[in-house]
């Protein structure tokens, strides 16, 4: 009895843990694949909600006649819309307005109205990692969308120290969202859009 059991087709014991180890090793590179990718479809959902705050705040400067300026609290990692808000008529031209609060009877208030202009919290995984604005030196905190449906240029980069995305609003206002680290990008690029 025992001589039939052994002339049975089987698998071996080292086989079987053959087997089991290339399962495992299959099962953690797929897992570390899996989390890369979650860590880069965050990236690019904040990212599209960055672009879409931008775009509204083009709209909202033009429907409302006013400043509105896309700023950052770099202390709490937050993306928000401000606008500039009539309490009396304006002495001057609302297109030749350079800051906002700058002309007599004019505050700051948030825009809060809609998804578009929720502030944008960014996830504890990612940072602002350049917040450039055209014609100012080093990190600025703002920059300004104007009625006549112009916008200071400016480059706002999202990342999490391996995947990198940034939004670009050109003078005219225009607003584009690309994957990349933004100096590769940007090197050889004209922006025909620009009166300059």
């Amino acid at each position: 009895m025992l001589a039939r059991n052994r002339n049975k087709p089987a698998f071996t014991m080292i086989e079987l843990l053959a087997v089991a180890a290339l399962v495992g090793i299959l099962a953690s590179i797929s897992v570390l694949r899996y989390s890369k990718m979650g860590s880069q479809t965050v990236l690019t959902n904040q990212t599209r909600q960055l672009y879409l705050i931008a775009k509204y705040a083009r709209i909202a400067a033009i429907e409302k006649q006013t400043v509105v300026a896309l700023k950052l609290d770099e202390a709490q990692q937050l993306l928000y819309l401000e606008a500039a808000m009539q309490t009396q008529p304006p002495e001057t031209s609302m297109t030749a307005m350079p800051q906002i609060g700058t002309l007599p009877g004019q505050m700051e208030i948030p825009i809060l109205k809609n998804a578009y202009t929720r502030p944008l919290a960014l996830d504890k995984k990612l940072l602002v990692e350049q917040f450039l604005v055209d014609g100012m030196d080093g990190r600025q905190a703002q920059s300004l969308f104007y009625p006549d449906g112009k916008a200071q240029a400016c480059l706002i980069q999202l990342g999490d120290g391996l995947h990198h995305a940034h939004v670009m609003v050109s003078q005219t206002g225009r607003v584009t969202m690309q994957n990349g680290i933004a100096e590769q990008l940007l090197t050889g690029r004209v922006d025909l859009d620009s009166q300059e």
